[in-house]
């Protein structure tokens, strides 16, 4: 699976302007929150997907290989993509190429919330509550579906002995 920093980066900064667009706030506080993916605030939005790129291979790793490149982990903004490669093995041979896509889109989610959740606590703090829960909840649907592949089929021999 890959998902290109160019998405994320657009995704955060598109919320964010919704948000600001039905904001209730003076128009300070919303030029801050419309302003999330520009020159100076980028460098923390690529740092806050570094850490939520973090979360999400400790979640995943059951199902993503050992072998994660080492540049995935690079929290600057020379990264272009965040990947997370499958095993070929074990649980993630179970994966659907619907469940991958599920998969995939919930770390999408995960990642856009844990940013915005992130800024608006210094933007909004009023409403980043609500964010950090949405990012709690891609975090459990993500365990849900690990949890899923790694419990695989129990069989049990017919014979008493």
């Amino acid at each position: 699976m890959k998902i290109t920093k160019k998405t994320l980066v657009y995704d955060i900064s598109n919320l964010a302007y919704v948000i600001a667009d039905t904001g209730f706030a003076e128009p300070h506080k919303l030029h801050q929150l419309r302003d999330i993916c520009e020159a100076g605030n980028i460098d923390r939005v690529a740092r806050l997907l570094g850490l939520a790129y973090s979360k999400a291979l400790t979640v995943l790793s059951p199902v993503v290989s050992d072998c994660v490149p080492s540049a995935s982990h690079d929290f600057s903004l020379s990264v272009r993509d965040y990947r997370f490669p499958l095993k070929r093995c074990g649980a993630a041979r179970r994966l659907t190429p619907q469940r991958k896509l599920e998969m995939k889109e919930t770390v999408r989610e995960f990642m856009v919330c844990h940013v915005l959740a992130d800024w608006l606590d210094i933007t909004m703090p009023e409403v980043a509550e609500s964010w950090r829960n949405r990012a709690g909840e891609c975090i459990d649907r993500l365990s849900s579906m690990v949890n899923e592949l790694s419990a695989g089929v129990f069989r049990r021999k017919l014979s008493p002995f």
